[in-house]
């Protein structure tokens, strides 16, 4: 009989730590989780991969709720996201700790998801031992596919856009295969994709605990490629950038074949200067600041920037913040030319 009992035990043992969702990590590197009242278990922390189940555009009957990880309430949704900025914070709709990772130096790496009805994104945070925000890193849905011609019934081509992180030490790369395809009447895939292009984005994660992007390249290409759909996704995924580190503005400057594609201000639905109003927002004291800095080195934003997307009067407060007297003359010279254009022009 005392055996009996002892086995029921354990099996009662067993079927808790199953329901508790693995091992509590007994780390001090996550001593603010703990304190956040989130439990950081084994099955938390985060591999050397982390590839998002589509729920946005693939099975149905797949639903946010059955994606892995933590639900924030409010307490620790003001903690871990807001202090990043207006670029992050939303209405609270579905917000998911996915995972954590211990980087080293008292540094801890966090995926996080934010969804909506209308589609989602992972972004990626750092912070300290204390839990103050470090850094963070704007995802972008990983997963999108969307017909080209929805005025055409008849027109089933679509384009999609897949993705996922790897980590590797310091490293953190976005990995990308974009393409066109073939649609059904139910919205899904079928065949294989008329063309394919690889792509990957990579960043370093520093002392700081900032994430510094290293470039970008293609890794793979399959048939006919229409260069113009793969720049449009590429100048989509060049926003994917750190709140504090400027080299993001160095590789749209130095991209020449993105802007020269791009930038055309005459077509009505241009995204290019949007995107540039993009990398603004994500803060826009480093990107005036990069701006004064670029003036004089054939600074290829600067006719981007020359377009009205962008609020003149709190524009006009930005610069006024700016330390560097010539830098602020020069930004207010250009703001007060604008011309009053529809924005619809350039957008």
């Amino acid at each position: 009989m005392k055996k009996i009992h002892f086995w029921a035990i354990a099996v009662l043992a067993m079927a808790l730590w199953a329901c508790s969702g693995g091992n509590k990590v007994e780390d001090e590197q996550f001593t603010f989780l703990d304190k956040l009242g989130i439990t950081v278990t084994d099955k938390l922390l985060l591999g050397d991969s982390l590839v998002m189940p589509d729920v946005y555009c693939g099975d149905p009957n797949q639903k946010v709720d059955d994606l892995k990880g933590v639900k924030l309430n409010r307490e620790q949704y003001d903690a871990l996201v807001v202090p990043a900025g207006k670029g992050f914070v939303d209405d609270m709709g579905n917000w998911l700790l996915l995972g954590v990772r211990d980087m080293g130096s008292g540094i801890t790496l966090a995926a996080i998801y934010s969804g909506s009805g209308a589609g989602y994104s992972v972004d990626l945070m750092t912070y300290d031992r204390q839990g103050r925000l470090l850094d963070a890193l704007n995802g972008r849905e990983q997963h999108v596919v969307w017909r080209i011609d929805f005025s055409n019934a008849d027109n089933d081509s679509a384009l999609t856009l897949d993705g996922h992180f790897t980590f590797d030490g310091d490293r953190v790369t976005l990995h990308r295969m974009m393409g066109r395809c073939v649609m059904d009447f139910d919205g899904d895939l079928k065949g294989a994709p008329i063309w394919q292009q690889e792509w990957q984005q990579e960043y370093v994660i520093n002392a700081k605990g900032h994430f510094v992007m290293q470039g970008q390249r293609i890794t793979k290409e399959k048939g006919d490629i229409d260069y113009y759909a793969a720049l449009d996704f590429k100048s989509w995924d060049m926003l994917v950038c750190s709140l504090h580190d400027p080299s993001i503005m160095d590789t749209w400057n130095g991209y020449t074949e993105l802007v020269n594609s791009t930038y055309d201000p005459d077509y009505q639905y241009n995204p290019f200067p949007w995107d540039v109003a993009q990398l603004y927002k994500m803060n826009p004291q480093r990107f005036l600041r990069w701006m004064g800095a670029h003036r004089d080195q054939g600074n290829r934003l600067l006719p981007v920037f020359k377009l009205p997307p962008y609020d003149r009067p709190a524009l006009l407060k930005e610069i006024a913040r700016l330390d560097d007297p010539a830098t602020r003359q020069w930004l207010t010279a250009i703001v007060n030319n604008w011309d009053d254009k529809p924005l619809t022009k350039h957008l």
